[in-house]
Formats: C-alpha cells, sequence, structure tokens
C-alpha cells in the first residue's frame, strides 16, 4: 500500500524574497564562502587566506574582503606596517559562517 503525504507549501513573502536575495547576493559571489570559513578559524593575514584558498587572485580576494567588510562581516585591521592587515569575521560573520560545516555535510551525502 503506498501512502502518499500532503505537503503544505508556503508561498515566499516578499519580505521572504529579498531577504534571500540579499543574503544570496553576499554569499552567492564566488570564493566568498571559502574565506568566511577560513577566517572562521581566527583572524589571518591577507597571504595567510592567499594560501589557504590557492586559486583565487590576489586582486579577487582583496575585492571579496572589501565586500564583506562593506557588509559588517569581516573586519579589517591595520598593523604597526600600513602594509599588513589582519582580518577577522565579526559576530555578524561569524553568525553566517556556521551554516557552512553544515552545507559541507550536505554536499558529501548528496
Amino acid at each position: 500500500m503506498l501512502i502518499l503525504r500532503k505537503r503544505v507549501y508556503r508561498s515566499l513573502s516578499t519580505e521572504d524574497t529579498e531577504k534571500l536575495f540579499i543574503a544570496y547576493r553576499i554569499i552567492g559571489t564566488k570564493w566568498t564562502i571559502h574565506i568566511l570559513f577560513t577566517l572562521s578559524y581566527g583572524p589571518k593575514k591577507f597571504g595567510e587566506i592567499s594560501q589557504s584558498i590557492p586559486s583565487i587572485s590576489e586582486m579577487i580576494l582583496s575585492k571579496r574582503l572589501k565586500d564583506l567588510q562593506h557588509h559588517n562581516l569581516v573586519k579589517r585591521t591595520s598593523l604597526k606596517r600600513p602594509t599588513q592587515s589582519i582580518y577577522e569575521l565579526t559576530p555578524k560573520g561569524a553568525a553566517l559562517a556556521t551554516f557552512i560545516p553544515c552545507l559541507m555535510d550536505w554536499g558529501t551525502k548528496n
């Protein structure tokens, strides 16, 4: 005997749709999740991030870090030498990065 379950679908409100688009605009760009994942292990210098993601160019890494700073997900702190900075997740960025292991787990199972 085959029993079908009735599924109840809820339409996304305009507000919900906008929230999804905002999130996607931030994390949907190439390399962003990689950067968030790398910084989830603690503060890193630009070169350390670059080494953790060997396929990313320095120009793209710089742009993505600036975008993440703009969205208050990453904080940049200048060191004593003007050309050196430390990047770290803000509390907002850390909250967002918590979903990455779930995504990786889903990816390996599917």
